[in-house]
């Protein structure tokens, strides 16, 4: 018998097999489809409208102090992970000539549980100092589930939600934000990055920490994991089935639109190791989420430090555990 199942994913390089067929999760007829980022959270978190979703970490984390509210749980499969350093902007006249100068300034974002916003907070804490209690947060939408930010934090909500990067960009052009934190590039005149040399800056970061953030993981329906846990560690494999024929393009530069592709894979190669992007709880997987679940606390994200084996459905998977 085989299982009908609707997935709601972007179709990354990584993930793009599944789509066309070239990957085909076993027992599973599978349709795949596809949204942006908060239109397809939002259909997930509040309609359950898919039987498995690409969801926003930091959304997921927020959602786990009422689980019976949002009945689903993830599985170690992480379709898309980002450095952050590379999208922190800053107005060239804000007076930010150092990562310190960000104490007092206004830094819009798009909300506060935007998986991108609590890494680069996390990092601007952690690694170099930054007292977010001092920033004036402006936040451009509104939280897809209820968080309770701290009251350290001063947040201000806009609550506008079309072309919602385009407000904060035009907020920044004109001084009324010092800076802006997001998760897509700024195109936008008087603004450049926070960080200078900010390969290098992000190549170091990995270096010392070994973590390749996070930012999205697959969740299963509860219901279809009661009824068939099996579905786990199929789509589990499915997933690294169509990660392993997407990287292999890496091996064919001929076929990717990069002049210099087999020189810049060869230097991620040197960086990262073959495999940056692999899926499960391993060694370092769990060092990057111990640390994402650990800034999401401090920022009141998430409620508590939670395991990973209450955050994972792992009972039905056959990959390493190193936590």
């Amino acid at each position: 018998m085989t299982l009908d199942l609707t997935l709601a994913c972007h179709d990354y390089a990584w993930t793009e097999p599944l789509w066309d067929g070239r990957v085909e999760p076993e027992g599973v007829a599978l349709t795949a489809v596809d949204y942006p980022n908060p239109t397809r959270f939002s259909r997930m978190v509040h309609g359950r409208e898919f039987d498995a979703c690409e969801l926003s970490m930091g959304t997921y984390l927020a959602t786990r102090s009422d689980p019976d509210r949002y009945p689903f749980t993830a599985i170690p499969v992480f379709p898309f992970r980002k450095f952050r350093h590379s999208y922190m902007y800053k107005r060239t006249d804000a007076g930010i000539d150092s990562i310190g100068d960000l104490d007092g300034k206004r830094v819009g974002i798009v909300n506060w549980q935007t998986t991108t916003g609590i890494w680069q907070r996390g990092i601007l804490a952690d690694r170099y100092g930054v007292d977010l209690s001092s920033i004036e947060w402006v936040a451009g939408g509104s939280e897809i589930v209820d968080v309770d930010v701290p009251d350290r934090y001063d947040v201000e909500y806009l609550d506008h939600q079309e072309s919602m990067v385009g407000m904060l960009t035009e907020m920044l052009e004109c001084g009324e934000l010092d800076a802006v934190f997001h998760p897509i590039d700024l195109d936008g005149a008087n603004a450049e990055r926070l960080f200078d040399d900010v390969k290098s800056v992000e190549q170091e970061y990995f270096r010392e920490t070994s973590i390749f953030p996070i930012m999205h993981a697959i969740v299963v329906d509860d219901r279809l994991l009661e009824a068939e846990p099996w579905i786990v560690q199929n789509l589990y494999d499915a997933f690294e089935r169509a990660k392993e024929t997407g990287l292999s393009t890496l091996d064919r530069p001929r076929d990717l639109p990069l002049v210099w592709a087999d020189i810049h894979a060869d230097e991620q190669r040197a960086v990262m190791g073959e495999d940056p992007w692999e899926y499960g709880l391993t060694e370092e997987n769990v060092t990057t989420l111990e640390t994402l679940i650990d800034y999401a606390v401090r920022q009141g994200v998430a409620d508590e430090r939670y395991d990973l084996e209450t955050l994972f459905a792992t009972d039905h998977l056959d990959t390493p555990y190193f936590a």
